[in-house]
């Protein structure tokens, strides 16, 4: 026995002390523009490893996402991070994603513009620090650029509307951009393209209806490299040209280096095919990103303020983009980008009647019902107080047997999003699948004197009732023959590839892409494409 406890007593002297807990650190939460996410990311992982106690300690955790596009920020601001939606018949309060403690806005513009609002969040811009520069560029492949320089040696030495038009006359390329109300650096270079250009109000209209023709469909700069990844696969086959897309991409020049270094937030396949190179011109705006500290009600304290600070002049002395070399002086000017948004949103787009068919089968219950629903929620602010949703169910009673299109939700305003996204919640997703090019011919028989486009939400199985290889002809010719529809755009849940990328015998307007993990945007994104096709 005495062996035992003295055997027992040395285990104890022996033991380990347990490792001291480390306090729980102050939480700091930034947000900036979607093509900033890497770059701060970076940064902030170096500030918290720089700001360890003796005991390795952490003094602050940070997390950093994605603003909310331009056109939601002033309700955000606005509503201290809230925004109010109709569920069931009841108002419903919820946060738009992550509340900030700071923003890092891409220009001095966004800002201001929500302090002439009214918006009590911000501050008085006295303490807006400047934490980074960078210049807008025209991004192409090597391969183009060699070919513009062939035309034109010295780009950045002519004229902006001389550079365009060897671009588009003489090579044939499509300038792509994101669309201008959901990205603050596109709004910025749209600006630049109509006082470059020299663009009349009519001129500037085209310009904006060959951005949705021909654009890669972007809302987010991100989106835009990733759509460009996608076209310069080796596997494109279809859409595969020697030098790669006849693309260039009006973008900030640090996300160039990004997308050739394989850092383009969500899209893994950036940095192994064709290079990108910036190719800069005068006529291209310089773009100030300003650290704003953030004040919502409930969230002050001194601690965290004074975090805030501190972490601003330590990226004022760091700077963002540190190895982005700037030569433009063009300033974006907040009157100009007023103006252009308010003609944008008011003006351009134009009165949508948009149909959703959604896939009611039971494979599309995981992947569409909660996800097409919660988005559906997001786009009150995309659409206009003149734009109608109406929401229809697509499934078959049996496998192989007839297509049904059912009504889920009837034309509805946007101040009704909330319930028509609990209808879809509330419908049955037991049906089989059935062929798009049915639902079409069922749509276009509806005899209504204007067209309309239809946004198909599906997990993508649905093409596989199209007889096979030949599914992109017999959806062609039903969209074609479909009077009452205007153009045919399909959102795929859960799947990591379209099995019908372009159609075949219709000169209709068609899309299809992977809605993957920013499915708010990705509807976002369908809703401005679809707004032109009439």
């Amino acid at each position: 026995m005495l062996v035992a406890l003295t055997g027992l007593w040395a285990g104890f002297l022996i033991s380990p002390e347990p490792e001291r807990a480390c306090p729980a650190p102050t939480e700091l939460r930034l947000i900036t523009a979607p093509e900033n996410l890497a770059g701060l990311d970076r940064l902030t992982r170096q500030y918290v490893h720089d700001n360890r106690d003796a005991e390795g300690c952490p003094a602050v955790h940070m997390t950093v996402a994605a603003a909310p596009p331009p056109i939601h920020l002033r309700d955000a601001f606005a509503n201290n991070w809230e925004r109010v939606e109709d569920r069931r018949g009841r108002p419903y309060a919820r946060l738009y994603d992550l509340q900030p403690d700071a923003w890092v806005a891409t220009s001095s513009t966004g800002p201001d513009e929500l302090r002439g609002d009214g918006v009590p969040w911000l501050g008085d811009g006295g303490s807006d620090l400047v934490v980074g520069q960078d210049e807008l560029v025209l991004a192409m492949t090597e391969s183009r650029r060699e070919e513009l320089l062939d035309h034109q040696k010295y780009p950045d030495r002519y004229p902006l509307s001389e550079v365009w038009a060897t671009l588009r006359d003489k090579m044939g390329m499509t300038i792509a951009r994101p669309f201008p109300e959901t990205s603050m650096s596109a709004l910025i270079g749209t600006d630049d393209l109509v006082r470059g250009l020299k663009l009349s109000p009519g001129a500037y209209e085209k310009l904006e209806n060959e951005l949705v023709a021909e654009g890669l469909g972007a809302d987010t700069v991100t989106a835009l490299l990733c759509e460009f990844s996608r076209l310069s696969a080796p596997n494109a086959a279809a859409r595969e040209l020697p030098g790669g897309p006849k693309i260039a991409l009006l973008v900030p020049s640090h996300s160039v280096d990004d997308y050739n270094a394989g850092r383009v937030p969500g899209c893994a396949g950036t940095g192994g095919g064709e290079r990108l190179i910036a190719v800069h011109h005068p006529a291209f705006s310089k773009l100030e990103y300003h650290y704003v500290g953030v004040s919502l009600r409930g969230q002050a304290s001194k601690g965290r303020q004074e975090l805030v600070r501190k972490f601003g002049e330590w990226l004022k002395a760091r700077q963002l983009f540190p190895g982005t070399q700037v030569a433009g002086t063009v300033k974006a000017d907040k009157g100009r980008l007023a103006q252009l948004e308010t003609r944008l949103l008011d003006h351009l787009r134009p009165e949508l009647d948009l149909r959703l068919l959604v896939d009611t089968s039971g494979s599309a219950d995981r992947p569409v019902r909660v996800q097409a629903a919660e988005a559906l929620r997001g786009q009150s602010r995309i659409l206009g107080p003149r734009d109608h949703v109406e929401v229809l169910a697509l499934g078959s009673p049996a496998a192989g047997g007839r297509a049904d299109v059912t009504a889920i939700a009837a034309q509805s305003t946007r101040k009704q999003l909330g319930a028509v996204s609990a209808m879809i919640e509330d419908t049955p997703f037991d049906r089989w699948d059935a062929p798009v090019s049915a639902a079409l011919r069922r749509l276009g028989d509806r005899g209504t004197s204007a067209a309309s486009p239809v946004v198909l939400l599906t997990d993508g199985r649905l093409f596989d009732d199209e007889n096979g290889d030949g599914a992109a002809l017999a959806i062609g010719r039903a969209l074609q023959d479909a009077s009452s529809v205007s153009g045919l755009y399909v959102v795929v849940f859960g799947q990591n590839r379209c099995a019908v990328p372009e159609l075949i015998g219709t000169g209709k307007p068609y899309h299809c892409v992977l809605a993957g993990d920013r499915v708010t945007e990705t509807i976002t994104r369908a809703i401005i494409t679809v707004r032109s096709w009439r």
